[in-house]
């Protein structure tokens, strides 16, 4: 260093000077950037004025601990800190893998972007109820609305946090964005007999969509500390998270607690929720491969352990919400209570297909068209050249478009608008994954990865995408722009927006295979 100063004293000047800049700098921006304080949950949180004049608080906790013997029941009240609680760094994520990060990390090598910088999930702990609130309403005295996102990752992955899911954009628009957490996989949804029959009801496996409802609670109590209005809560989630609102709109717990609600790529039907005694036996094979033999044995059990047990016994079970008879009835699929904004994307299905295609179609024609595989087959064979296609076309049908459709023309049939859409746009270079799972999350939130390609349709698409969930937040119409309309979904037509490289009705005949499904 002391070379540096003989050789070239007037550069080490010259970094003196712009450290001291920066510093006058940043004390510029504290000063015209106070951090916002207030008064929530009955505790004060400090957190952070971003720069487009959005507030965020984030790591907020909306219910105790779920450990110990908390380990398994619903969620209770946090007990309120003390003094000025930070609210600037995001909090721990619920116990899982490195599933998601793993995910982005396949999207990215789809895109032609191997080297893309995509963190793993640092801290991970079972004290992981929280959520985070982005507003830009601290100073208005007219409520803003709201949007609650409840993240995907089939209920044993994701986080509140996920880049795509940040709600600065969304916030600088007109809305106030929180996004949560809640319990997953076997801490979250796992139903045991050790379990109902500790339970005064006699049921299990409802612990995650408690959660979400402790949540939504908490919300109500206090969104107006932010600048939201409690009327006017939309709550919003992809994949199972939508899947975990179809059940919400069912549930008599949640009644009350939001207005309206989006579901994306999330429509499970009636029979992907499990009867108890089905979800026992999987919870009963978790615990078994864990060793534990009592209550108080699988409350002591490491989450790590309870995550490899579930990885032995049931790796690949899908955590769906159970119909247990009580807070979820098996004949019960009404979604008659909310506005509804739903739909699917084009080629959902297409990243997670083997590279046996052939086969796996035909496992899917026996899996979800068993009375009519061969009208099924005839209809794909005739459309799709290629067994890629028709596999991904099957599943994406039997999973997400017509479970879309069937809620949406549910809540029609019981006096309930409902808009359905069709999301079909492949980014410049991804043709080997299409219009993928998750894809459109980044134009509805504006906040594609830095990683992935996109042209000015890209831009012009966001632009609606966001308008139209802005205007649906708002009102419970997505209409009201400058807009295509986007026509209300009916009980015998298939009124459906496709939002694509242009927006346009979708064509009835995507939705002609949901006639023959078996579901």
């Amino acid at each position: 260093m002391e070379r540096e100063y003989a050789v070239n004293p007037m550069r080490w000047t010259g970094r003196l000077l712009a450290l001291a800049l920066a510093a006058a700098i940043a004390a510029c921006n504290a000063v015209s950037n106070p951090a916002p304080e207030l008064r929530a949950g009955g505790e004060t949180l400090r957190g952070e004025q971003l720069d487009n004049g959005v507030a965020v608080f984030r790591g907020i906790p909306y219910a105790a601990a779920p450990v110990g013997m908390l380990r398994w029941k619903q969620p209770v009240p946090h007990d309120p800190r003390s003094g000025i609680s930070d609210a600037t760094q995001f909090g721990a994520a619920c116990p899982q893998d490195q599933g998601n990060p793993d995910w982005y990390r396949d999207v990215a090598r789809e895109a032609g972007r191997p080297d893309a910088q995509i963190s793993a999930i640092e801290e991970i702990a079972e004290d992981c109820l929280f959520l985070n609130v982005w507003t830009p309403n601290l100073k208005s005295d007219d409520p803003a609305p709201v949007m609650v996102w409840i993240h995907g990752g089939s209920n044993v992955n994701g986080t509140s946090f996920e880049p795509n899911y940040l709600g600065q954009e969304l916030a600088a628009k007109g809305l106030v964005v929180v996004t949560i957490q809640y319990r997953l996989g076997p801490l979250g949804f796992m139903a045991h007999p050790l379990l109902s029959r500790a339970n005064p009801v006699g049921v299990s496996g409802h612990y995650g969509l408690f959660d979400q409802i402790a949540a939504l609670r908490w919300i109500k109590d206090n969104i107006g500390q932010f600048g939201g209005d409690p009327a006017r809560v939309t709550v919003a989630g992809e994949s199972a998270g939508g899947g975990d609102i179809a059940a919400l709109i069912d549930m008599d717990e949640a009644q009350g607690l939001f207005a309206r609600a989006i579901i994306q790529s999330g429509a499970l039907g009636p029979s992907d929720r499990a009867p108890l005694a089905e979800a026992e036996k999987v919870g009963t094979a978790i615990i078994d491969a864990s060793g534990a033999k009592s209550l108080a044995e699988m409350r002591a059990l490491p989450w790590q352990e309870l995550l490899a047990a579930r990885k032995e016994a049931a790796d690949g079970h899908y955590f769906a919400p159970i119909a247990d008879g009580i807070h979820l009835k098996p004949e019960q699929f009404r979604a008659d209570r909310v506005p509804v904004l739903i739909g699917s994307n084009l080629d959902e299905w297409r990243m997670y297909l083997p590279e046996d295609t052939e086969t796996r179609y035909r496992q899917a024609l026996a899996e979800y068209a068993v009375r009519n595989a061969s009208a099924v087959d005839a209809y794909l064979t005739g459309r799709y050249p290629d067994p890629a296609t028709r596999a991904d076309r099957l599943i994406t049908a039997a999973e997400f478009l017509c479970p879309s459709l069937q809620i949406a023309r549910n809540a029609s049939a019981n006096g309930q608008p409902a808009w359905l859409y069709l999301f079909s746009r492949v980014r410049p270079g991804m043709d080997s994954i299409r219009a993928y799972h998750g894809a459109e999350i980044p134009y509805m939130f504006d906040t594609p990865d830095e990683w992935l390609p996109g042209d000015e349709t890209d831009r012009k698409l966001t632009d609606a995408m966001t308008s139209y969930w802005v205007t649906f937040v708002t009102s419970g119409n997505p209409n009201g722009s400058a807009l295509p309309e986007w026509p209300q979904a009916s009980i015998t037509e298939i009124n459906a927006l496709e939002l694509g490289d242009t927006i346009r009705p979708a064509d009835p005949e995507e939705y002609a295979i949901c006639a023959m499904m078996d579901r």
